[in-house]
């Protein structure tokens, strides 16, 4: 099948992991980019959203050429993976006969203009199932839970388990997870922190002495796991009922990863077997001390994961379930 996806084609990127799974399932992927163009500034970038906030006529001019593009490359099927994708867009390609989907990576309140809603798509997954229990009481939309998922081609098992003594932190900083690790620091629990950025806004804060400067991909990503004490996996606010990426890649790796809780949790890992979790601080404490002291643990828990991981939650599991749902 000739497929077309959307979505910024970096390194690890969701776009990427999504576009590699068509592949290795035998379709043919023509990458159409993102539906907004990547500015290396943040300055350039925020005038530029809001320009194009104030004159939609500037996306569907851009965007144009994503629809172009399908059409020349003869896509069957276009999933987009991109939020700011116009309604006019996904118009035109269904009325050149592709079945087009959209897929939500990110948690509610990222929704934006939540364009996906007023667009004529053949299904729409999120991986918040409050969201689609509230879209599907109230819209008549073909809307699917959907959550992400690992990518076993670069997301396994690649070094041996636990034996860096801290907690590996991957992600973005914002208030509510600073607050936590400043506590956890306080509390003497090693951590180190792997993230894009570390806002200078955010001030000063011990968390800063943790942060490793850089991010990690791919392969090198499940060595730093899998070789950490335990991965932490600190939920939005905004993740109301489902999780991130992050628990699926982890545990892809072959990491010991403690989570924070949420209602998804354990009907897709096995809590005590494959992952740990934690409802508030005191059980964070106390989860955190076990994989930096109980023997063994680590392994157990990262070598449970990555089998549950790669048996259930792969991309090209994901993919099949929205072909299955626009063919």
């Amino acid at each position: 099948m000739r497929v077309g996806v959307i979505g910024q084609l970096d390194a690890d990127s969701f776009a990427e992991n999504v576009s590699e799974a068509l592949h290795s399932m035998g379709h043919r992927v023509t990458r159409l980019g993102p539906a907004r163009p990547h500015r290396r500034s943040r300055y350039s970038t925020h005038v530029s959203m809001l320009a194009r906030q104030a004159l939609p006529r500037l996306d569907e001019h851009f965007q144009r050429q994503i629809s172009q593009n399908a059409m020349a490359a003869g896509c069957e099927v276009v999933i987009n993976l991109d939020a700011s994708l116009m309604p006019s867009v996904v118009s035109r390609l269904r009325g050149y006969g592709a079945r087009v989907a959209f897929w939500f990576p990110d948690h509610v309140a990222n929704l934006g203009r939540q364009l996906m809603l007023l667009a004529p798509y053949n299904a729409i997954f999120f991986k918040e199932p409050h969201l689609v229990e509230c879209l599907r009481a109230t819209l008549d939309l073909p809307v699917y839970y959907l959550p992400e998922a690992c990518n076993p081609r670069w997301h396994r098992p690649l070094s041996p388990p636990g034996t860096e003594p801290y907690l590996v932190v991957p992600a973005n900083m914002y208030p509510y997870r600073v607050r936590l690790l400043e506590r956890l620091i306080a509390k003497g629990i090693p951590l180190k922190v792997y993230s894009a950025g570390f806002p200078r806004w955010l001030g000063a804060t011990s968390v800063r002495k943790t942060y490793t400067g850089r991010c990690v991909f791919r392969e090198e990503k499940a060595r730093v796991y899998r070789s950490a004490a335990g991965v932490l996996s600190t939920m939005h606010p905004a993740e109301i009922a489902g999780v991130n990426g992050r628990l699926f890649q982890a545990t892809g790796c072959g990491a010991a990863v403690l989570t924070e809780f949420r209602p998804a949790v354990p009907e897709l890992f096995a809590i005590g077997d494959e992952v740990l979790a934690f409802r508030d601080f005191d059980e964070l404490v106390d989860q955190a001390t076990r994989l930096l002291n109980e023997t063994g643990l680590t392994a157990r828990l990262g070598d449970a994961a990555a089998r549950r991981a790669h048996r259930d939650h792969t991309y090209d599991l994901r993919v099949a379930a929205i072909l299955e749902k626009v063919s």
